[in-house]
Order: C-alpha cells, then sequence, then structure tokens
C-alpha cells in the first residue's frame, strides 16, 4: 500500500505549519477565534502575494487558504486570519493589556491573512488616536483592485464619496511593495467593520476559488435544509457552489481520497472568509476518526493482537489511539485455501469482521500503515498445514467440548480453522513453520480425545415405507426438537453427532471418555428408536411460506385435538417436509417419549389419529392460495421509504398472511399468496413511480407564516411532534423565527400547509393560567417520574411549568424537562404552576390540578408521636405486620425511621392523613407507647412437665390465662405474652411480658394452676375396648365434654392396642366423680331385638353402611347375640364379559358412542339361607326406636329389590357424567328409580355399573344413565374438549 498521503491530509499538513501570533477578535455570529501577525512597533504584517490561479486566486497558497489542526483541541488556535487586529484609540489591543502582540486593529473575518512578518524598516503612518473610535485596516494585492477601466471613477473620488455617505472613514495608503493599505476610522462595533467590507466590495476584483475537499464534509457545508452553506454565503458574502450527488453511495466518513469541488466566487476578502469557514467546519468534524480497517484475513487477527495484545497495546502507546481487534473464530466464510507443494497459502480478507481504530485523524493513518505491514509480513510467513479428522471430532478441538481459540493459540502460538461443512473433514492449522508441528500435535489430540461409537438407527426399521433412513431421519429431527438427545447426552456425559444426507439420516456418532457410557446411551437410544416405529409418524408436505402460520396457529390446535405432536421445519431445513407424530391426549407437559414398541391396537389407534392429523392440514393448506413470488427494480435510495409503505400496507391489509420482502440490489423481489402478491406488487409499483416523480419535485419550497409563540406546538417535546409530519407527508420542515419553510414534492407540500395551518387556527385560543401553589406540594402534584403532570400534559394537550428548583430531586427534575418542549418561558415565582395551551385543555387541566391540589391539602393533616427505639421491633412486627395492620385499620400513612439511622434512644414516629386518620392512628400509637412504656418481664421456674397442660389442646388454656388477666387475645400477642422454652432447649423458665398489672395476674394463675397439678392423683377404670367408642365419641367431643364437666384429664387408650384401662388425672374429689360417671356411662345397657330373615341380612346392611350410620346419627350400636352372620350371596353377574357379553366399541362420533353399552339384568340371587338373624339394638330409648324405623324402611326396601342390572360404557372417561359434580347426578338418579347404584371407582374398560332395584326400577335407573351420558358427552363436544 503506498504511503503517499492524500490531498486532504496534504492541505491539513500544510495548515498545521502554518504558526501565526493572534489576537482575537469577536464574531456575534460564529465566534471564530481570528489573527493577524504584527510587527512590534504598531505595524500590521504585509499583505500576502497571490498566484493567479484559474480565476486569478493563488488556491494552492498556504498562506491564502490556510487548513485547521487535526484535533478538536487544537483548531481554534490554528485558524487563519481573516482580518488584522482591531486597536482602540490609544494602541492597546482590544481585550488585552498594553503590550500585546498586535496593535492595530481590525473588522472581523476580512481579507486574506498575511504570512509573513513586515520589515522593520517599512513603516507605515502612525494612526491618530480618537477616544471613542477605532481603526480597522486591510491590505489589498494590486491584483486584487478593479483596474482603472472598469472603475466608474478614480479610485480617490470615490473614496471621497464613499466617506460622503459612511459613518466611518476611509483612507487607502500605498505600502513599499506595492501594496495598498485600505483603513477604516469609526465608532467603536460593527460600523466600521462593515463600512471596510463595503468599500471593499465597491473596488475589489471578482474572482472564482476552486477548492478540494473530502466527500464526507459535503453534508456538513450544506447543513440541513441547506441552512449552512446559507449561513456561511451570508458571513462571508461570497457565493458558495456544492456539486449535486445523484445516485452515489453514501460518503465514508474515514475517506480522505474521495473529494469534490467546492467553488467559491466573490472579491478576495469574500472569498477567504468563505474558505475559513469552511476550514473551519472540516476541522470540527474531522479531527477525531473511528476508522475499520478491512481486508485483514480473520486468520491474521491474533498474530496481529500480539502474544497478550502486545502488538496492538505498543502501537495504541506510540499514537495514542484505541485499537479493537475482533477475537479470532474457529470458523470462517472464508477460509485461507491449502497451497500446492512450493507455493504460499492464500488468505481472503474478513467477510463480517473488521479491525477498528479510532481516534486523531493522523495518528489513526500511522497505525493503520503499521498494521497493514504486520499483515503484508503475515503473509509472507504463515504456513497453512492440513488436517484430516473425522468431522464429528471437530466439536472437540475447540469450544464449549474443546479449548477456548484464546487458549488454543496461547500453547500453541497458531490459530485453526474448523470447516462449516459437514461434508469437509479438512481442519487447517495456521502459524509459523517452528510452532505448526506442535499444534497439529495438539488438535490431533484434543480431536482423538474421545471415544467414537457409531450405531445405525435406520436398521431399527428396515421396511419403513418411504425407506429406513428417510424415516431414521424422521425419528432423529423429533427427539432433537424434543430435546431427548440433550437429556441423554447430560444423563451420560456423552455428545452426539448426527449427520444426514438428502435421502435421510447416516450412521450416529456417540462420542465419550467411559465406553460404558456409550454403550447405556446406546440402550437408551435404541430403546427410545423402537417406541417410534413408522406408524407413529407421518408426514405433509407443505410450502416453507407457511410454515411461520403452522407453527403459530395450527399447531397447538392438531396437538389438543389429534394427539399429535407437529415437528415444522427449521430455516436451514426448508426443504425437509412437515413431521407429525402421534403423542396422545396426555398433557404436552407432562409427556414422555415412548420407550417401547407399541401394541398392535395402539398401532391402530395411532394410524387414526394421524390419519385425521393430516387430513386437516391437507385440508387447510387446500384452502390457501398458492405461493408465488414477483420482483421490481426499486433505485436504491427509495428502498427506505419503500419498506415504511410495504409495512404500513401490511399492517392495515385485511388479510392475515403477509407477504415476505427481500431485496438484492436494486431488485425487491415479493413472495407469498397469489392475491397478496399481486396486490402489493401493484402499489409497489404506483408507490415507486410517485416517488420518482416527487423526486423530480423535491427543490419545490413553500413558505408560510405560523405563529411564533406556537413553535413549540409544531416541534413537540424533542422534535417528536415535527418528525411525524416529515414521515407522514414526506416533505423537509424548517421552522424558525415564524416562519415555516416546506420542501418536497408540491403536492405533499401543500397538503402538510394545509395541516400546519389548520393547527395553528386551532392553538390560537391558547390560554394560560397561573396558579398559586404552596411549593411542598409541587412534588407530589408532579408524580414519580414526572408521572402525573406527563398524564396531564398527553391528556388535555397543555404544557404544565413547575419552578425550577436548583435542589430539584429527580422527580421535579424529570417534570421540568417534560414540560420545556424547547419553549422559553418567564422566570416563575417559587409557588407559582403555569398552564399554556388550548383553552378548553388549559381550563380542564386547571381545574383537575386544583382537585388533586385540594385532595393532598385535605390528606396532608400531619402528627408526630415520640417513643423509645427499642418499641420499634414490636411495634413493626414480624414482617412489617403489626405496622400494616395498624395503616390499613386507620388509614393514615405512618413513617417508621430505622432504628440503625439514630443512635438517640428516642425516635420520632410521623403520621399523615386526613384529619379523622391521623387522629385514629396517634391514638394508636400513643395507646402503645402507653403499655410498652408500662410494659415488665417477669421470669417463674415452672416444671417442664406442666408445660403442656398450661399450653392446653391448641393453647386453649394460655389463651383464657392471658385473656382473664386482662391481657390480649391476639395470636401474635399471646405468643409475646407467655414464652416456653423451646423443646430442645434446656430449663423451666417462662418469661411473661406486658403490663405490669396484666403480668401480675397471669403469673399468679399459673403459679395457682401449678399447685393445683402438684395436687392432682391418677386414679384408673377398667372400659371395653368397644365401649371406648362411648367416652371419646365423635371428633373427641364427648371426652373434652367429660373434661370441662369434671375438670380432670382423661387418658384413653389408643385403637388397636388392645388396652383397657382409662386413666383420670385431676383433684381427688373430681377424680372420683368422673370415674364414677364413666362407669355408669359404660354399664351394660340392656338390648331391643329385631328379627331380621337371614337371606335378606347383607341387603339390609348394606354391605354394613346402616350399622356405620345407626351408630353415628343416633348413637345406637347393633350386635348379633353371638350368632355368625350369614356367607355374602354370589352375584349372578359382575359385568358384561362375565356372561359372554361384547364390550362396545368407542365410536368416532360422540353422539353414536354415548347410545352404545352394554346392559344385562338378572334376577337377585337367592340366598340358601333359611330363618332369621337377631339384631340387638342398645342405646337410649327414644334413640333405639328411630333406629327401629330405618331398619324396618331398608327391609322393606330389600324386599322389593329383586333385579340387578350390570350397565358398561365403551369410554371409562364417561363416567364422570353419571356421577356428577359431588354426587348430585347419581343422587339425582338414585331418588327417581328407587335403585342402589354403585359406580366402579377405577373406571377401568369393561367395569359395570351396578343397579340393584326392581325390574322397573333397574330400567328407568337405566335409562337416566345413558340420557346423563349423552348429555356430558354433547356438552363437551360443545365446548371442543
Amino acid at each position: 500500500m503506498s504511503s503517499e498521503p492524500s490531498a486532504a491530509t496534504q492541505l491539513l499538513q500544510q495548515h498545521l505549519s502554518h504558526h501565526v501570533t493572534v489576537e482575537d477578535a469577536s464574531d456575534d455570529d460564529s465566534k471564530p477565534n481570528v489573527s493577524a501577525k504584527s510587527t512590534g512597533n504598531g505595524e500590521t504584517a504585509t499583505p500576502i502575494s497571490v498566484k493567479k490561479d484559474r480565476a486569478g486566486l493563488a488556491t494552492d497558497s498556504h498562506e491564502l487558504f490556510p487548513e485547521l489542526g487535526g484535533t478538536a483541541s487544537k483548531s481554534a488556535a490554528n485558524l487563519a486570519p481573516v482580518w488584522p487586529a482591531r486597536a482602540n484609540a490609544n494602541g492597546k489591543a482590544n481585550g488585552k493589556a498594553s503590550g500585546a502582540s498586535p496593535a492595530n486593529g481590525t473588522p472581523k473575518d476580512s481579507a486574506p491573512p498575511s504570512g509573513a512578518s513586515t520589515p522593520a524598516h517599512r513603516v507605515a503612518p502612525p494612526s491618530l488616536s480618537i477616544p471613542g473610535q477605532s481603526m480597522e485596516y486591510l491590505l489589498l494585492e494590486p491584483d486584487h483592485i478593479l483596474p482603472r477601466a472598469q472603475l466608474k471613477r478614480p479610485l480617490a473620488d470615490i473614496v471621497k464619496d464613499f466617506n460622503r455617505k459612511s459613518r466611518a472613514q476611509v483612507r487607502l495608503v500605498n505600502q513599499p511593495d506595492n501594496r495598498i493599505r485600505v483603513e477604516a476610522t469609526g465608532p467603536k462595533g460593527d460600523v466600521t467593520t462593515q463600512s471596510l467590507k463595503d468599500f471593499v466590495g465597491l473596488i475589489g476584483t471578482k474572482m472564482k476559488v476552486e477548492l478540494d475537499v473530502p466527500r464526507w464534509a459535503r453534508p456538513h457545508i450544506i447543513g440541513k435544509g441547506g441552512s449552512t452553506i446559507k449561513a456561511l454565503q451570508e458571513k462571508s458574502g461570497a457565493r458558495i457552489h456544492v456539486p449535486k450527488e445523484e445516485g452515489q453511495a453514501a460518503a465514508d466518513d474515514n475517506d480522505d481520497e474521495d473529494t469534490i469541488r467546492v467553488v467559491i466566487e466573490g472579491n478576495s476578502q469574500q472569498a477567504a472568509h468563505a474558505q475559513n469557514l469552511i476550514f473551519r467546519i472540516m476541522g470540527e468534524r474531522g479531527g477525531q476518526v473511528n476508522v475499520p480497517l478491512k481486508g485483514i484475513p480473520a486468520e491474521f487477527f491474533p498474530f496481529i493482537a500480539g502474544p497478550n495484545n502486545s502488538f496492538i497495546s505498543s502501537i495504541e502507546q506510540e499514537n495514542g489511539i484505541q485499537i479493537r481487534v475482533p477475537p479470532a473464530q474457529a470458523f470462517s466464510s472464508t477460509p485461507p485455501t491449502v497451497p500446492a507443494p512450493s507455493e504460499r497459502p492464500v488468505f481472503y480478507p474478513a467477510a463480517d469482521s473488521s479491525i477498528h481504530l479510532a481516534g486523531e485523524r493522523n495518528a489513526v493513518k500511522a497505525a493503520r500503515e503499521a498494521i497493514e505491514r504486520r499483515a503484508e509480513e503475515l503473509r509472507s510467513q504463515l504456513l497453512v498445514e492440513p488436517i484430516h479428522i473425522q468431522s464429528g471430532r471437530h466439536q472437540f478441538i475447540i469450544g464449549e467440548r474443546g479449548v477456548s481459540m484464546e487458549q488454543f493459540f496461547e500453547d500453541t502460538g497458531c490459530t485453526i480453522v474448523i470447516p462449516t461443512d459437514e461434508d469437509d473433514d479438512v481442519v487447517k492449522v495456521i502459524g509459523y513453520r517452528d510452532q505448526v508441528p506442535n499444534a497439529v500435535d495438539k488438535t490431533i489430540g484434543l480431536a482423538m480425545n474421545m471415544q467414537c461409537s457409531n450405531i445405525d438407527i435406520a436398521r431399527f426399521h428396515k421396511q419403513a415405507p418411504g425407506g429406513a433412513a428417510a424415516h431414521a431421519r424422521h425419528v432423529t429431527r423429533y427427539l432433537h426438537q424434543k430435546r431427548e438427545l440433550e437429556r441423554l447426552g447430560k444423563a451420560y456425559n456423552v455428545h452426539f453427532n448426527t449427520p444426514f444426507s438428502d435421502d435421510g439420516a447416516l450412521q450416529w456418532e456417540l462420542y465419550a471418555r467411559d465406553g460404558k457410557n456409550l454403550i447405556r446411551a446406546q440402550t437408551e437410544v435404541k430403546a427410545l428408536v423402537d417406541g417410534l416405529p413408522p406408524a407413529r409418524v407421518a408426514t405433509v408436505p407443505v410450502d416453507p411460506f407457511y410454515h411461520h402460520y403452522i407453527r403459530r396457529e395450527v399447531m397447538p390446535q392438531v396437538r389438543q385435538n389429534y394427539g399429535v405432536h407437529m415437528v415444522v421445519p427449521e430455516a436451514s431445513e426448508a426443504n425437509a417436509p412437515l413431521l407429525l407424530v402421534y403423542e396422545g391426549f396426555e398433557s404436552p407437559a407432562s409427556y414422555q417419549v415412548p420407550r417401547s414398541p407399541p401394541s398392535q391396537q395402539d398401532i391402530a389407534e395411532m394410524q387414526k389419529w394421524l390419519q385425521d392429523a393430516q387430513g386437516h392440514v391437507l385440508g387447510l393448506m387446500s384452502q390457501q392460495e398458492a405461493v408465488t413470488s414477483k420482483s421490481i427494480e426499486v433505485p436504491l435510495k427509495f428502498h427506505t421509504r419503500l419498506q415504511k409503505f410495504i409495512k404500513n400496507e401490511q399492517d392495515n391489509a385485511t388479510n392475515p398472511v403477509r407477504a415476505r420482502v427481500s431485496n438484492n440490489g436494486e431488485t425487491v423481489i415479493i413472495r407469498g399468496p397469489a392475491s397478496v402478491v399481486d396486490r402489493l406488487t401493484a402499489k409497489c409499483v404506483e408507490f415507486v413511480e410517485q416517488e420518482k416523480q416527487d423526486d423530480k419535485e423535491r427543490g419545490f419550497t413553500l413558505e408560510f407564516d405560523f405563529p411564533q409563540k406556537f413553535a413549540n406546538h409544531l416541534i413537540g417535546k424533542g422534535g417528536s411532534n415535527i418528525r411525524d409530519l416529515r414521515e407522514k407527508f414526506d416533505v423537509e420542515i424548517q421552522v424558525q423565527d415564524g416562519k415555516v419553510q416546506l420542501k418536497g414534492p408540491k403536492a405533499k407540500a401543500e397538503a402538510a400547509k394545509t395541516h400546519i395551518v389548520a393547527l395553528g387556527r386551532q392553538l390560537q385560543d391558547e390560554a394560560t393560567h397561573v396558579l398559586k401553589i404552596d411549593p411542598k406540594f409541587h412534588r407530589e402534584l408532579i408524580g414519580a417520574q414526572g408521572s402525573q403532570i406527563n398524564k396531564l400534559q398527553t391528556r388535555y394537550k397543555v404544557l404544565i411549568f413547575f419552578p425550577r428548583n436548583k435542589n430539584a430531586k429527580d422527580d421535579e427534575s424529570v417534570a421540568e424537562s417534560a414540560s420545556d418542549a424547547g419553549k422559553g418561558r418567564r422566570q416563575q415565582a417559587p409557588d407559582e404552576v403555569i398552564i399554556r395551551g388550548p383553552k378548553r385543555g388549559a381550563d380542564e387541566a386547571r381545574d383537575e390540578l386544583l382537585s388533586l391540589l385540594q385532595y393532598l391539602k385535605d390528606t396532608s393533616f400531619t402528627a408526630t408521636v415520640t417513643v423509645q427505639k427499642k418499641m420499634l421491633p414490636s411495634l413493626i412486627g414480624a414482617g412489617g405486620a403489626v405496622l400494616e395492620q395498624l395503616r390499613q385499620s386507620t388509614g393514615a400513612k405512618i413513617d417508621v425511621p430505622s432504628a440503625k439511622d439514630s443512635e438517640d434512644p428516642q425516635v420520632e414516629i410521623h403520621i399523615k392523613g386526613t384529619k379523622t386518620q391521623v387522629t385514629a392512628a396517634k391514638k394508636a400509637l400513643e395507646e402503645k407507647k402507653a403499655i410498652f412504656d408500662d410494659t415488665v418481664v417477669e421470669k417463674i421456674e415452672v416444671p417442664r412437665i406442666y408445660h403442656k397442660a398450661l399450653i392446653g389442646t391448641g393453647g386453649a388454656t394460655l389463651r383464657d390465662i392471658v385473656v382473664q388477666a386482662g391481657g390480649p387475645s391476639d395470636q401474635r400477642e399471646l405468643a409475646r405474652t407467655i414464652q416456653f422454652p423451646k423443646q430442645d432447649a434446656d430449663g423451666n423458665t417462662i418469661k411473661v411480658e406486658g403490663r405490669s398489672e396484666v403480668v401480675k395476674k397471669i403469673v399468679a394463675r399459673i403459679q395457682a394452676l401449678v399447685a393445683e397439678r402438684e395436687s392432682q392423683v391418677t386414679d384408673a377404670v377398667d372400659v371395653p375396648v368397644e365401649k371406648h367408642r362411648t367416652i371419646v365419641g365423635r371428633g373427641g367431643e364427648t371426652k373434652r365434654n367429660l373434661e370441662a364437666q369434671f375438670k380432670v384429664s382423661l387418658d384413653v387408650p389408643r385403637q388397636g392396642s388392645g388396652q383397657t384401662s382409662v386413666k383420670i388425672v385431676g383433684q381427688s374429689a373430681d377424680v372420683e366423680k368422673a370415674k364414677a360417671h364413666i362407669q355408669n356411662l359404660v354399664k351394660e345397657q340392656p338390648g331391643e331385638t329385631v328379627q331380621i330373615p337371614r337371606a335378606l341380612h347383607h341387603a339390609v346392611s348394606n354391605n354394613g353402611q346402616i350399622f356405620r350410620r345407626l351408630r353415628n346419627d343416633f348413637g345406637v350400636t347393633i350386635d348379633h347375640g353371638g350368632q355368625t352372620v350369614p356367607p355374602k350371596p354370589t352375584a349372578a353377574a359382575s359385568s358384561a364379559r362375565a356372561n359372554g357379553g361384547a364390550l362396545p366399541l368407542i365410536t368416532d362420533e360422540p353422539e353414536a358412542a354415548a347410545d352404545a353399552h352394554s346392559w344385562k339384568v338378572v334376577e337377585q340371587a337367592s340366598s340358601s339361607e333359611e330363618g332369621d338373624i337377631p339384631w340387638i339394638l342398645r342405646g337410649s330409648a327414644e334413640n333405639v326406636e328411630k333406629a327401629k324405623k330405618a331398619i324396618q324402611t331398608a327391609l322393606e326396601q330389600a324386599t322389593k329389590h329383586n333385579a340387578v342390572g350390570y350397565l358398561v360404557l365403551p369410554d371409562p372417561k364417561t363416567y364422570r357424567f353419571v356421577i356428577g359434580q359431588g354426587g348430585s347426578k347419581v343422587n339425582a338418579i338414585r331418588k327417581q328409580s328407587g335403585c342402589k347404584i354403585t359406580v366402579p371407582r377405577d373406571q377401568a374398560q369393561g367395569e359395570a355399573i351396578e343397579v340393584v332395584g326392581s325390574r322397573e326400577g333397574v330400567e328407568k335407573a337405566k335409562e337416566l344413565i345413558l340420557a346423563a351420558v349423552k348429555e356430558g358427552v354433547s356438552a363437551r363436544s360443545t365446548r371442543g374438549e
């Protein structure tokens, strides 16, 4: 690469070498720092010598066209002087002390600067010092003044005429070197400067200067809408012509070689001034650069960076810049070619990454050249060594399963390139000749560190339709999507490589360090493949265009309705078919991939559901239009607008299917359903034609007045409104000084004008309200992060200004920035809030803001309660529960300080809210404070054996002790009032905490209870095991009542222990009374006997249920006086299958499924038992009578029930419709039919519903059951279950 600097760089270097001593001259518009050289005696520098070039001005003159420096910090100091320095009447430089370098004044930004000091013996006539006056001058070359023939009058007469009309007086002084000094003396300020410019405009020659500048500077010279170039022309008085650019790619900000020619027309002073302004822009924009260094092969990156980034770090330090080198990648889209013997390898530039350099332009260039030299050295030094390694082993070299590229380079000094194509097994090692062998050994070692085993899953289903390899690929896709291979890999630390070809899956490669794990993984793979036979899988050909639609819309429905999982091809396998795999109706979240072959019955069911799903998908696809593509040619400059147009068209289209749009250069390709493509293509063609027509009219300009006070509304926050209008109308919009300028196609500009004018009329009724609001309410009115005030501004389309606050918190700062919207506002008083906007919106915003203020005032009562800091934990409670409860109950805001924030033993709690809320909260806190201040802690020693008794069942005794002493009943407070030692802790100490009076009563009560316990006796009474239930009662109710009644504690042996001794603990007298009562309670009661036919014993007892019911409902027990219970009769038929009945089939139609059933009625089996069996009823006389009536009813019903029906439904899931919610349906059927109905619990297929009753009753029950099933199935179909 050539090291010759660019033209722009040469120009910049010349300017950097041009050092002049300068004096600042103020410019109200641009504020440049300009200067000129001066002699020590007050004389200015000599004028420059100008060489003629094209139009008579030497554009290659460094003195006439100086440049800015390269860095931003130097740019101001290196500006070329335009006017000599301005001096005041007493000879001192303006703005500097006496003795400053320049002595004479100069107008702002004027004639070409001087490049050399005037010799000391060339002294101009001294200037006259007049108080209040200033003198400015400039030096002109002879050829910068019009020849006498082109002047209307002699030069002296022109001076006299000019002085009669001007406030400043001009005179001409000839210099020894034939230059002319033009002096102007007049009032201080711009009058003298302007007079000097005007005079030079009368006598100066017109010239044309051609200036070559980098193309990247063009938009900065022109500015947005031409604003910058317009300002340059107004400041300098020169005309500036910048060439147009049409159809060219955007300029590279870092390319100084790509230049354009800018033409400047005017007199010498105007041309020099314009040139300096252009150089200033270039210096401001071009000092710092960020350059991508393209063309470097990615394989060179680690070598360029050097070990530990040493090479790049040295370049960064040497040049003071920043360099970012991309990390090395193992995979490359442009890998180097392996050379033939005796040839060098060929390295290709990186396609998707590059080195970036950022810093000062010249420093970046030097660093770039150093890096490029380094790259050339690497091209001649690096070798490429190919190694053939099985592609499945590549993953163990670099990456998660191998080592990082950084580690590989650190270990070997070489890089490596792994192929991206699975068919390519060549790994390339790149490095220096002496390091490559070691890197090759390292690569082979990493690759071969794994044991490998191959498994051909195609051989498990050799007879698969379409070929075993194709089915194997289907299985592979499915297992990948279900993440089964990932699961196996983690379980056995095995890595899978599943290659495939166009014909289907190839042999799988399994890699592991432990050979045993390979065997285990292969076994699991075999089981998975066995569970996925061809009968479980089906395919559907679908155009890839519809893949997204199927994945989003169809896939969930097919899984729910058909039990079929869909595998939609990924982008990398777009030509693969849509895969259907039967999974059943189990929830997808809990579904497990089967690991065993399905049965023949399962296969038949799979095939049915797969066919239905296949038909459903094909039916959906047949309803879709054919997919087609169309292309149109669109110039690149219209692509961005076309992209937005297409998005809007598709967003607003009625057809939910969207076309897909891509481009290849200027060719735009639209693909999708034919009708969508045709419609969108036609609209795009129409849009592009309109854009081409509009492009011809882009120069049309429309300007009109717009009220300046509404400019902020038109512009919007951060320019948001103006951006929306530009986007909507496709025109450039400039708003300045009460004028709106529109630039763009005429029709669009007219439409934009109509809209903006209408907006101005709408804003004419703007109103401003100034509200007096106490600053203490401002923050709450503004809301968190300005949320409250932003809502009002958006809702009512107004601006709300709160006074500025130097110490404003974040919320107020946000509100200020949100309210400003680019518009100045007057200084506000601290209590003023200004609302400005349309009258109606401003009025409504004012009313709402005042309503909110009133609410804040109403809820801003405050109070303070001072408490001891050690009280805070009890006041806050666990997790803040106590404090939150207090807030909820009072509605007040209660702020409790952190105990860590203060070392003071007392803290203040602040309360805020309405008057009522504050009063209630303060009262509650003061009550808690009084309690806390009166709180004492007393400890008593109580033997641990009494702790359980003091607590009582469920804490009942403890609660009674505290409440009766006047303590709290709340569970949390109870636990705090009396604290027992933990079970795993030693000691007998009980801590009592609370108000002194309450604690005193609690301690006395505990001591009394303990004393009472210590005087207790224990006795026992023998109670037969069958009588224990009589003592305990239902849910222990009888036992509790006895304990409360006699003030004793009862210990009844556990059921099944066989023990009969019931212990009674209490005072001696109480124990005796309880013992007597229990003996009387369990004393054998006389029984009443009811004779039941033995043949009907089991029917009447309903398998023992009647005994439990009588005992629970009436307290009546039944025994048989020692007689043997007759055996249960055997059922005539327990199911349809037991009698040869055929099981009904599950049909496809739900209605038909409800009608399909198996029904068999048999006569009730007659028992061979003869005679009666006694039922002896024991209990109170009243309850025994009730029990006898219940038994008689059951006996009558058993006599009538002479038939048993067995009903089998095809789908066990429908049995739930017979039961109904909470058994409601089956109870209703029992009531209507008078039959006993038993629905099997497990509801397995073939299990019968048993119906016992009369012949007519069982038939009626059957009809009611079938009706219930039909109703349930119909409702399920309606819901789509």
